[in-house]
């Protein structure tokens, strides 16, 4: 009979001891089902704000290339803003290059001394001792100036004809550079959609002047226009 109620004992603790283990097993998977819903709404969290920092990214790399747009339209207005004072300057430079030479091809003719007139000191003294003479005051000078040959006052004129050669060759190189950097920038900017806004630039005047000055570039115009420019 006590052995009985010891089996009984026994078998009640272990009932009461199996029982707590099946309450502490359920506890925990309801913890573990808690954790993981947990992990679930963490990575849920993660993956929205990498979407959004991604969309942020694409926002900023796109706000960066329309400030590149708004940099790039700057620089090229005032590229052609300068192309269209070159263009501008350039016809006048050739002209005066031009007129210089003229000038000077009248004065070799007209200044150099003829046969039996005393010669000047030189460039410089070509007009002054015109001058000289014309007010009687060149006898002072005549002994000295009897000993500058006609071939030293024309070697001086030459050199200044070729100085001024040289100004009016350069002059129209620089006009058919500047004249064809312009083409060329006009010809990569058609064609990309974000340079309308240059293309419409170029438009009305500034197109009227560099057609004209396209048209002093042909031959046999250029000249012509800079002589009728001297008249």
């Amino acid at each position: 009979m006590l052995q009985m109620q010891g089996y009984e004992k026994k078998t009640k603790k272990a009932e009461k001891e199996l029982s707590d283990q099946t309450q502490r097993a359920l506890q925990l998977e309801d913890e573990r089902k808690q954790t993981q819903e947990e992990v679930e709404h963490l990575e849920a969290d993660w993956v929205a704000a990498l979407r959004a920092k991604e969309k942020l990214e694409r926002q900023a790399d796109q706000t960066k290339s329309q400030e590149q747009l708004v940099m790039e339209l700057a620089e090229h207005t005032a590229k052609i803003a300068l192309l269209e004072d070159e263009v501008e300057e350039w016809p006048h430079r050739a002209k005066e290059a031009q007129g210089n030479l003229v000038k000077a091809k009248e004065e070799l003719h007209l200044e150099l001394p003829s046969a039996g007139e005393p010669a000047g000191r030189g460039c410089e003294s070509v007009g002054y001792s015109a001058e000289l003479s014309r007010e009687g005051i060149l006898d002072d000078h005549s002994e000295e100036e009897k000993h500058i040959t006609k071939a030293e006052k024309n070697e001086c004129v030459q050199r200044q004809l070729l100085t001024l050669s040289n100004e009016l060759s350069q002059a129209r190189d620089e006009n058919k550079r500047t004249h064809n950097d312009i083409i060329h920038n006009k010809n990569m900017r058609q064609g990309r959609d974000k340079y309308k806004t240059l293309h419409q630039i170029q438009q009305g005047n500034t197109e009227q002047r560099i057609d004209e000055f396209q048209a002093m570039q042909r031959p046999g115009q250029c000249q012509g226009h800079l002589a009728a420019g001297l008249y």
